[in-house]
């Protein structure tokens, strides 16, 4: 049973992870793998105009179906799919992503990549609340000139601080963080083994896939104005080719980086890996000006106001990552 002693029994257990060389690099490799998938869907879904909650979907199912493949031979991960962690995570990895694609609806992709640094003031908050890692000031301080730059680009778009674009990627980032406290908290992920982890991140994507399948057919059920039917056509979820994309992309990609985040969550931290994905901004922008001059993608705008915020919260989480590196350095010396 799931209770809170045994929950506070395991953050107790938790030790205080560092960002040592083996924690940057598991970082930086969940951070391009991501950076790879998006663009690529971004193509997909752009470029050649798939769906993209039938393209999602489809590579969450089967990448998660190749995660198990990937483990060999072994025990079913009947408990990781019955541990409310992998449930909880999968619930906000929902959330997440309806969220963030309806704060597309109002602003560019680039200012949405911007505000999703909220996600990492929200992280050292709750590394403080459910693991005892208090915030020095260096982090204050950080988290402080993140929003800044996060205010910046919110008092540009429609409605300004309190307008839908800011709520909804409140929420998106909030839940992100979340749920990557929740990776860090699931007993499937305390440990170094290997197959152990590719079966979490198996029953984590299959989880996630059921519930995405579950809440669109809910509100297909109850909704009056077929929006559902407007934005997952049959046509779409029948179309041969989204089924081809989403099974390469699934198994290549999808699989391989949500394995990369359990690992790199693992080694760092949940506080401290979000602080690497502030650089995922970077690294779409690169992607996605490559696609372009392949004539895959339409090459993208900034505005100097959007590239200054992006620059200002990218120096703030990169200034945490170098003073937490810094301290490690120290107390090795002095050890």
């Amino acid at each position: 049973m799931w209770t809170l002693r045994a929950t506070h029994d395991k953050i107790a257990a938790m030790a205080n992870p560092v960002i040592d060389a083996r924690g940057l690099s598991a970082v930086a490799v969940a951070v391009v793998s991501w950076g790879v998938l998006i663009v690529v869907s971004r193509v997909l879904v752009v470029g050649f105009d798939l769906n993209p909650w039938v393209l999602s979907f489809i590579q969450m199912a089967v990448g998660g179906a190749a995660m198990f493949v990937a483990a060999g031979r072994g025990p079913l991960p009947l408990t990781a799919m019955r541990n409310p962690h992998t449930w909880i995570y999968g619930g906000l990895r929902v959330l997440t992503a309806a969220t963030l694609t309806a704060a597309l609806a109002h602003g560019t992709a680039a200012e949405i990549s911007v505000m999703s640094a909220f996600f990492i003031p929200v992280g050292i908050l709750l590394a403080w609340t459910l693991f005892a890692r208090r915030p020095s000031s260096a982090d204050v301080i950080g988290s402080l000139v993140i929003l800044a730059g996060i205010v910046g680009v919110a008092d540009g778009l429609p409605g300004g601080l309190g307008g839908p674009v800011v709520v909804l990627m409140a929420i998106s980032a909030t839940a992100t963080a979340v749920a990557t406290a929740v990776a860090e908290l699931h007993p499937d992920n305390r440990n170094d083994d290997r197959k152990g982890r590719l079966r979490l991140t198996g029953a984590a994507m299959l989880t996630t896939a059921v519930l995405m399948l579950g809440v669109a057919a809910a509100v297909a059920y109850f909704e009056t104005d077929g929006a559902v039917a407007e934005h997952v056509p049959f046509d779409a979820v029948t179309h041969p080719a989204i089924w081809i994309a989403g099974i390469l992309v699934g198994v290549i990609l999808r699989g391989p980086s949500t394995y990369a985040t359990f690992r790199a969550i693992r080694m760092v931290g949940s506080e401290n890996y979000l602080m690497g994905v502030a650089l995922m901004p970077v690294m779409n922008l690169i992607g996605e000006s490559l696609a372009a001059t392949a004539g895959l993608l339409p090459m993208p705008a900034l505005s100097s106001a959007t590239m200054l915020a992006g620059a200002v919260g990218i120096a703030g989480a990169m200034g945490m990552v170098a003073l937490r590196w810094r301290a490690r350095a120290r107390s090795v010396q002095s050890a």
